[in-house]
């Protein structure tokens, strides 16, 4: 993550200093809000162009992110059209006098630029993810788009009503009170925050924790430092009316998230009645609908993230994916390194495989790309009637009965004395030894010995696969730190009338 924000970090840089060059010759400063949300497509698209491959997840945000980005840069600036210079900068522009000009690169424009940079480390996790699509992927996604829509709502009532108040007889005091501003004094801000909380939750659900740094930035952005803080405290002054709005509206949150509130706001004796009834359905519902009890049996999907080091230096990751689908096994594996020493690259490393495998693990199809400095390796095979074939290996059938890889990832394999090496495709004689355990929540460590292989796997108590450990030459080791675990359970395990299975995590 940190490679594609700093890759990413020059261009957002460069189109903040050329605008600043622009606001030395206009005098304007304003024109960076319209810049804030194209830094964000900005970020988006450098971190989707860099990615190593393109999924639905990563394309559907690009094109999310393109029309939050598009549409608000457009309506702010429609609104910024023959004004001045707005006053939250005018007031900025006074407090630091002649220097403002210059210092304005450093405190507005690149600050605007960095504040953009982390906002969107939240791209990152969802554009590269390679984990097959979820129903949770759809909810957040239209949830962000819901989030989109209520912001433009509400913007666009509010340019309607701005519009009739510059009509002749009307109020300067009045405020608008209709649409999504009867719900909320700031909806269009709640709109906003929507859509970062929807894809700072997908982020989560993907394994990783920058989305709470996304969501949380964004929170106090709006809620405290350019948004509702400072318009609650200017608007009262220009329009006394606002006052009574204040009392009787929510400054964020609409009335319709408080069902209390809101039937204030309800007349009609039948309104209050139905929405009664609604609440009351809504809160009985996780009395209804139970979880499902802990499957037994094989997930019917886990996904493993481990952070690989060579000692105590990060080196890169190695994710597994397998799906379970009634009598085959899929696997996707990807594995990045990169070791350095000063700065220069020793060796890099990049392995990409993906396996299929009958009910008793034995392998029907690979293909597999490993690349390093030097060479790169294409393998593909498949089982066929006279035995595994590999592409390239002189077609010659491999005669055993049921070949395994080096699939960690299940017990299973441990009963194997020869294994396929899924990089070149040749087999390779296995020793296993059980060796005692150094962790308490590793029910067993087991050593896997061949030529040239000494490593070391351990699982936890239920089985699932927790680390690897491997010796290199001159005395270095590679170690794999789970990161992140995640698994669903077989549909078959579920009782019936009950929902579909949440995803579980070893951490929790």
């Amino acid at each position: 993550m940190i490679s594609a924000l700093v890759s990413a970090m020059p261009w957002l840089a460069a189109a903040a200093c050329l605008l600043w060059l622009y606001s030395l010759r206009s005098n304007i400063v304003s024109h960076v809000d319209i810049l804030w949300p194209l830094l964000h497509l900005m970020a988006c698209v450098s971190m989707f162009i860099s990615s190593e491959s393109v999924t639905l997840r990563g394309s559907l945000l690009i094109l999310v992110v393109t029309a939050w980005s598009v549409r608000l840069a457009t309506y702010l600036a429609a609104r910024a059209a023959g004004r001045g210079e707005d006053r939250r900068y005018a007031e900025i522009r006074a407090r630091y006098g002649a220097t403002f000009r210059y210092s304005s690169l450093v405190i507005i424009f690149l600050m605007q630029a960095l504040l953009a940079l982390i906002i969107s480390a939240v791209f990152y996790p969802i554009i590269t993810s390679q984990l097959p699509w979820r129903a949770l992927d759809t909810l957040l996604l239209c949830a962000t788009v819901v989030g989109l829509l209520y912001e433009t709502i509400a913007d666009q009532q509010l340019s309607a009503f701005l519009r009739r108040q510059s009509d002749t007889g009307q109020h300067q005091t009045q405020v608008l009170r209709t649409g999504l501003w009867r719900y909320s004094r700031h909806p269009n801000y709640f709109g906003e925050w929507i859509f970062w909380l929807s894809l700072a939750l997908l982020a989560v659900s993907l394994g990783s924790w920058i989305g709470v740094v996304t969501v949380g930035l964004v929170s106090w952005l709006l809620l405290r430092f350019t948004g509702v803080a400072r318009m609650e405290r200017r608007t009262p002054s220009l329009r006394p009316d606002y006052l009574d709005y204040q009392r009787e509206t929510p400054a964020f949150f609409p009335t319709f998230l408080w069902p209390r509130r809101w039937l204030k706001t309800v007349t009609k004796p039948s309104a209050q009645q139905l929405l009664l009834v609604l609440v009351g359905v809504t809160t009985l519902l996780p009395v209804q609908f139970p979880m499902a009890a802990p499957s037994s049996t094989s997930p019917a999907f886990e996904h493993w993230y481990f952070t690989a080091y060579i000692d105590d230096k990060e080196v890169g990751y190695h994710q597994f994916e397998v799906r379970r689908d009634g009598a085959s096994t899929f696997l996707n594996g990807r594995a990045d390194f990169e070791y350095r020493l000063w700065k220069v690259p020793l060796f890099s490393y990049f392995h990409e495989v993906s396996e299929t495998y009958d009910r008793n693990l034995c392998l029907q199809e690979i293909t597999s790309t490993t690349i390093t400095r030097t060479d790169r390796v294409a393998l593909h095979g498949r089982k066929t009637d006279a035995g595994f074939t590999l592409d390239g290996a002189a077609n010659v059938p491999i005669l055993e009965d049921c070949l395994t890889t080096f699939a960690y990832w299940t017990k299973e394999f441990l009963a194997r004395d020869t294994l396929l090496n899924g990089q070149d495709g040749t087999l390779v004689p296995v020793q296993f030894s059980n060796l005692a355990s150094e962790n308490p929540d590793s029910a067993e460590r087991v050593r896997l010995q061949a030529d040239s292989l000494d490593l070391t796997l351990t699982y936890s108590n239920d089985g699932h696969w927790q680390g690897l450990e491997s010796q290199l030459p001159a005395g270095r080791k590679l170690v794999y730190k789970l990161t992140s675990y995640r698994s669903e359970a077989p549909l078959e395990d579920l009782v019936e009338d009950q929902p579909l299975p949440q995803t579980t995590s070893i951490f929790d």
